[in-house]
C-alpha cells in the first residue's frame, strides 16, 4: 500500500471517529426526544429507537464503505435481521464489531461496560438503551430475559474486551449462563476479514493496517440449543456450551 493511500485512509478512519460522535450528539438531543413524544410507551420507545440506531449503523457502516475506509461481507445478512429472542455471541477483534453488528440486527440489546455509561460522548445512547454489566448477576439476568422476552436480540462478546494481537481471549461462561437461565437460544457469530491493526486495543490512534483496508466477513453458525445440556448441571452445562461457542468460532476464523 502506498503512503498516499494509507494516510487517506487514516484520515478517513479519524473522520468516521468524527462523524460517529455528531451522530451520537444528535440521536441523544433530537431523535430519542422525538421518538420519545410519539410512543405510547417507554417499551415502544426502545423498539423504536433500537431500529433509529440500526438506520444510523447502516448510514455509518455505508458511509465507511463508500470512503473506503472499511467492507461489511456478512453470509447471511437475512437471517440475522429477522431473529428474535436470541443471544448472538460473538468474538471481538475491534472497536467496530458492535457497530457493524447493530447494522445488521434491528432489534438489538447488548451487555456494555459500566464504564460507557460515565463521561463518554455515547453515555446517554448505552444508558438509555442497553443493559449495564455494573448489575449484581441476578439482577443482570432477569434484565437480559425481559428483553429477550420482549422481542430483542441479546449481543454479547464472551471475551469481555477486544482480543490483543495475539488471538482470542478466553472466553468468560456469561453467554452460557444467561441461555441456560432464559432458555433462549445462542447464535455463534464470527467477526474476522483483515488485520484490524488501528482498532484493536491500544492501537495508536493515528495507525491503521499497512497493507489493506479493513474488511468485516460476519459468519453466523448453527444455533446452540442450552434444552440440549438440561440433563448435566448447570456449571458443567456452562462450561460446555462455551468450550464449544469458542471452538466453532476459532475454526472458522482459522480456514
Amino acid at each position: 500500500m502506498s503512503k498516499l493511500v494509507l494516510w487517506y485512509r487514516i484520515f478517513v478512519k479519524l473522520f468516521l471517529f468524527f462523524v460517529f460522535g455528531l451522530g451520537s450528539i444528535i440521536l441523544i438531543t433530537v431523535v430519542f426526544p422525538t421518538i420519545r413524544i410519539l410512543s405510547s410507551s417507554n417499551l415502544a420507545f426502545k423498539q423504536k429507537a433500537r431500529k433509529a440506531m440500526c438506520n444510523t449503523q447502516k448510514f455509518f457502516v455505508g458511509l465507511g464503505t463508500l470512503l473506503g475506509g472499511f467492507e461489511l461481507k456478512v453470509d447471511d445478512r437475512e437471517y440475522l435481521s429477522h431473529l428474535s429472542g436470541k443471544i448472538v455471541v460473538a468474538n471481538h477483534p475491534s472497536l467496530l464489531d458492535v457497530v457493524m453488528l447493530l447494522s445488521i440486527i434491528p432489534n438489538a440489546d447488548c451487555i456494555i461496560k459500566a464504564s460507557l455509561g460515565h463521561h463518554n460522548i455515547v453515555s446517554n445512547i448505552v444508558n438509555t438503551l442497553y443493559i449495564s454489566n455494573s448489575l449484581d448477576f441476578e439482577h443482570l439476568t432477569k434484565e437480559c430475559t425481559k428483553s429477550l422476552q420482549a422481542g430483542n436480540c441479546l449481543i454479547i462478546f464472551p471475551e469481555g474486551s477486544r482480543t490483543k494481537a495475539d488471538g482470542v481471549h478466553h472466553f468468560q461462561r456469561g453467554a452460557a449462563h444467561m441461555a441456560l437461565y432464559s432458555g433462549c437460544n445462542l447464535v455463534p457469530v464470527a467477526i474476522g476479514g483483515t488485520d484490524k491493526y488501528g482498532l484493536r486495543k491500544h492501537d495508536p490512534m493515528f495507525s491503521y493496517n499497512p497493507k489493506e483496508k479493513f474488511i468485516y466477513t460476519i459468519t453466523t453458525l448453527p444455533e446452540i440449543n442450552p434444552k440440549d445440556y438440561a440433563d448435566i448441571p448447570v456449571p458443567a452445562a456452562a462450561r460446555r456450551i462455551t468450550e464449544k461457542i469458542k471452538t466453532d468460532i476459532e475454526e472458522v476464523l482459522n480456514r
